[in-house]
């Protein structure tokens, strides 16, 4: 069971730290214009609007449409975030590679509200159904699997969602207060909680379960439909689960997927 949901939220983690250019969820190069440290915001401000306009293109978005008016206005809300300005020199190299990227959104999602955290395994867990086919573009990793996913095709609701989800993100992470963490026995019940929503999940089918158990044994190795179909009932379990029991699970296992301790402040 561990090893299981350590999978899935490896996949939650990656929706904000996919690495490739076409992905619906890459955030890195919004910033990349910031200006260096010791110098005043205005310094980078001439290149911003064409360098922003070029990714969105980039990523079949036409700059001037509703869709991109509205990322275009979170960039500048969030680079204008006075947490996130506060502590710009820990942002600006967390945006170097994907583990890094996947550290802070790791931090934040430990640290950020559980009902902010639940709306963020539903948005996953909706791109999963509507803009991921049955087969997962013919891949079995689920970061490889939402790096497929284009921005274009993401909802206006959707990417104002995503967005305000990761502006939380960015500013829990930069709490000061340690996130708290499940003990053994609560992580136990949740864990004990999610088998039973797999179950109802599954319907009780024979068939399905021995799929599911089969998936289990080697997610690694399944063909890219079964993990498809796993990845999408096991999300739909987490949501199925009472509250309290839900984010046990999804804060215990972001919790053991840390890449290394969070850095100093």
């Amino acid at each position: 069971m561990k090893a299981r949901v350590e999978i899935l939220v490896v996949g939650l983690i990656a929706v904000v730290s996919a690495p490739q250019a076409n992905s619906a969820f890459r955030y890195d190069n919004w910033w990349r214009h910031t200006a260096p440290s010791g110098q005043p915001a205005e310094a980078a401000s001439n290149v911003r609007p064409s360098a922003y306009d070029e990714m969105l293109i980039a990523n079949g978005v036409d700059p001037s449409s509703d869709k991109g008016r509205l990322i275009l206005a979170w960039i500048a809300r969030i680079d204008g975030d006075p947490v996130v300005i506060g502590n710009i020199q820990r942002v600006s190299k967390l945006f170097v590679t994907s583990s890094a990227r996947a550290e802070l959104m790791a931090d934040g999602l430990e640290r950020m509200l559980p009902a902010l955290r639940l709306e963020y395994v539903a948005l996953v867990t909706k791109i999963l159904d509507t803009l991921v086919p049955v087969d997962c573009f013919g891949l079995n990793d689920m970061s490889a699997v939402i790096d497929r996913v284009p921005l274009s095709a993401m909802a206006d609701a959707d990417i104002d969602e995503y967005f305000r989800i990761l502006l939380a993100g960015l500013r829990a992470a930069d709490a000061d207060t340690a996130p708290e963490r499940p003990t053994p026995q609560r992580f136990a019940q949740a864990e004990a909680s999610l088998k039973l929503s797999l179950l109802r999940e599954l319907g009780y089918t024979p068939a399905d379960v021995a799929r599911y158990a089969a998936y289990s044994a080697n997610p690694q190795g399944a063909n890219p439909r079964d993990a498809c179909w796993a990845m999408r009932v096991t999300m739909h379990a987490i949501l199925g689960m009472p509250d309290s029991e839900r984010d046990v699970v999804v804060r215990g296992m972001v919790q053991s997927r840390r890449v290394s301790p969070a850095p100093s402040r």
